[in-house]
């Protein structure tokens, strides 16, 4: 894997992008590292990772995000390969082994205090019970380069259909595009979106929210981590095929009650 180095004991990574793209290579590279040497590393090194998200610090900050692995009480054996790299983003997340991966997830992913905070913070501002609540996520922008995304309204109306089923439910709206949430906001009369705590802008081909707002970074990536995992704990979840839109799935740890939009098709499962 690029960007990687398989050291003695150690695992070294410089892959260095958007917050979760640098997750899935770090995820990608430890289950690597596993697969090759039959044991978990020793030491996984990750302080040129997440370089978006602080300035000028030499430091290793990924646990300002996650829990430090070594305190998390998760034994993982080598029985066999399994099956995880990087590019699962692209493709329909029912079809992931959900069964191996997720002690990898809770031992290497799991939020840290800061974020635990955060995550409930959230829950109490904008009074979300997770049971009745649907994530209903959108990555604009510069996705299109990667992947044939689908319109606003097809996302849209895959809600509207859910909520024929279930009147009741409210829909938490996530988008780095301020058109969708707008459009979402206005189409379904019980939905919210974060308004205080994420940040968004009109479409621009070849925007990037990391690059376009550059205050308080770290706080804000915390917070941004904060609602990808409540939007994982909704109990549906619309979404397509992207880094953020893995880990809502990597993070609810299965992909039921999943909407999913990949290569002209949707999957529902």
């Amino acid at each position: 894997m690029e960007s990687t180095q398989f050291l003695k004991d150690e695992l070294k990574i410089t892959h260095n992008a958007g917050f979760f793209s640098c997750c899935s290579v770090r995820l990608g590279s430890i289950v690597e590292y596993f697969n090759r040497i039959e044991e978990l590393p020793k030491l996984v090194d990750s302080s040129e990772q997440f370089m978006w998200y602080k300035k000028d610090d030499p430091s290793d900050v990924t646990f300002d995000y996650f829990k430090e692995y070594n305190d998390v009480d998760v034994e993982i054996e080598y029985k066999n390969k399994v099956d995880y790299h990087d590019t699962k983003q692209f493709g329909f997340y029912k079809n992931l082994d959900f069964h191996k991966i997720n002690p990898f997830i809770k031992k290497y992913f799991s939020p840290s205090s800061n974020v635990s905070e955060k995550i409930q913070f959230l829950k109490d501002k904008y009074d979300i019970d997770i049971k009745n609540t649907c994530a209903l996520f959108h990555r604009g922008h510069d996705k299109h380069t990667e992947q044939i995304v689908c319109t606003h309204e097809e996302k849209i109306e895959k809600a509207k259909e859910l909520q024929a089923k279930n009147p009741d439910i409210r829909f938490l709206i996530q988008s780095d595009e301020t058109e969708f949430i707008d459009k979402a906001l206005a189409a379904l009369p019980n939905s919210f979106y974060c308004k205080d705590e994420i940040f968004h802008m009109k479409h621009d081909p070849k925007g990037l929210i990391d690059f376009t707002f550059r205050e308080n970074v770290s706080e804000r990536a915390q917070y941004f981590l904060a609602v990808v995992m409540l939007m994982a704990r909704c109990k549906y979840v619309i979404t397509s095929a992207a880094n953020v839109d893995i880990w809502i799935s990597l993070f609810r740890g299965h992909a039921d009650n999943v909407t999913q939009y990949y290569k002209n098709e949707w999957s529902h499962s």
